[in-house]
């Protein structure tokens, strides 16, 4: 069993997407709410919410009388995912350019300032945190909250899969240049060069965590 500090959903849902991203569960397995129980320590109320979450980021299929099991992790669950946020960013990243502050680029300067320190110290873990914080600002201004939920939902599951799988060599560097692309066109008010910034920027993510798997 492996015990949880607070037995209420989204640390079961954390820990279930971990083992699954892990494969310690692997694609197609049946998730029995009797053997998570055992496994995490907690009721059957907190398994039912957390398959129900893990099934809207896509991990999961619940099916009527079936019950849940896993799906496949694979090059085309990723190129799914990625080519469902690519749209949506890309639109979010465009539409917030008329909302831009000079207070909101200051913040994105800052942003990706501590980006490079934690790249330079390759501490991956801030650096997931600041790249987060960095595209939140700009969701923030976008002002569509749907959209934005849709990108937050997967938020989670690409830090898992990145904490997993790592990066290639090369990447952490290319996020800094794409980061600094996005921010020089939002100060030139570019709305075709800040387009494109957002889409290479995503491309290079999706197809770099593919390579890792």
């Amino acid at each position: 069993m492996v015990p949880l500090a607070d037995p209420t959903y989204s640390r079961v849902r954390e820990k279930l997407r971990e083992d699954i991203v892990s494969g310690y569960f692997s694609g197609g397995t049946r998730l029995k709410i009797a053997e998570l129980v055992n496994r995490y320590g907690v009721s059957q109320m907190p398994i039912r919410e957390a398959l129900q979450q893990l099934q809207g980021e896509g991990l999961i299929v619940i099916e009527p009388n079936k019950g849940a099991h896993v799906r496949q992790i694979d090059q085309s669950f990723l190129e799914n995912m990625y080519d469902i946020r690519q749209l949506i960013e890309v639109y979010l990243t465009v539409r917030s350019l008329r909302n831009f502050q000079p207070r909101d680029i200051k913040e994105l300067e800052t942003l990706h300032s501590k980006y490079v320190k934690a790249a330079n110290k390759s501490d991956f873990n801030q650096c997931l945190t600041l790249n987060k914080q960095f595209h939140s600002v700009i969701y923030k201004l976008a002002d569509n909250p749907e959209g934005q939920q849709i990108l937050e939902k997967h938020w989670q599951l690409i830090n898992t899969l990145r904490l997993t799988f790592g990066y290639s060599t090369e990447r952490i560097q290319k996020v800094i240049l794409e980061h600094q692309d996005i921010i020089t066109a939002i100060k030139d008010n570019d709305p075709i060069a800040l387009e494109m910034a957002a889409k290479n920027h995503c491309i290079n993510a999706k197809m770099d965590l593919i390579l890792k798997l």
